[in-house]
């Protein structure tokens, strides 16, 4: 009779054990995927301001910029005060000259002027005048990845507004 029930009292603690451990490794299991995902998303940060870092090294001599040479008159997305706004700009390109695509595309650029300039129009008139004198720094990186899907390359590193008058 003993014997028995500590057999019993054995069973049941082993059973007691497995279900808790299952209920452990479950609970482990979630907060690993939430914590593995905060690492993720800290490793990407990490590695787009190295990214950065990286872009911003380049010297002077390994840059250079294409002046399509355009005098670009847009249409600005309607605003609050209800009155119609241009932007007149002339735009420029700021080239790697370190990358791997610059020798093919570089020779490209005079070709598809239309095209990028078409591309800076699509971009821009889709911002309120507010938005682009409050923010001109988002429009150039909304043209620079447009430009950038557009060649399939990251050969163009920057937009340049030489001159901007907003009416």
């Amino acid at each position: 009779m003993k014997k028995s029930l500590l057999n019993i009292i054995t069973l049941v603690l082993v059973l007691t054990n497995t279900v808790l451990t299952a209920i452990m490794v479950v609970v482990v299991i979630q907060s690993m995927n939430s914590s593995n995902a905060v690492i993720s998303k800290v490793a990407q940060a990490i590695d787009l301001e190295k990214g950065e870092a990286e872009e911003s090294q380049l010297s002077i001599n390994d840059t250079e910029t294409y002046d399509p040479d355009v005098k670009l008159t847009i249409k600005l997305k309607s605003s609050k005060d209800g009155k119609e706004h241009y932007a007149v700009i002339y735009p420029q390109l700021k080239i790697n000259k370190k990358n791997e695509d610059y020798a093919k595309l570089s020779k490209t650029l005079d070709d598809y002027k239309g095209d990028i300039t078409q591309c800076v129009q699509d971009v821009v008139q889709q911002y309120t005048a507010e938005e682009l004198q409050s923010d001109p720094d988002k429009v150039r990186e909304d043209i620079l990845a447009k430009l950038q899907e557009m060649y399939n390359s990251e050969f163009i590193i920057g937009v340049i507004f030489s001159s901007t008058t907003i009416q």
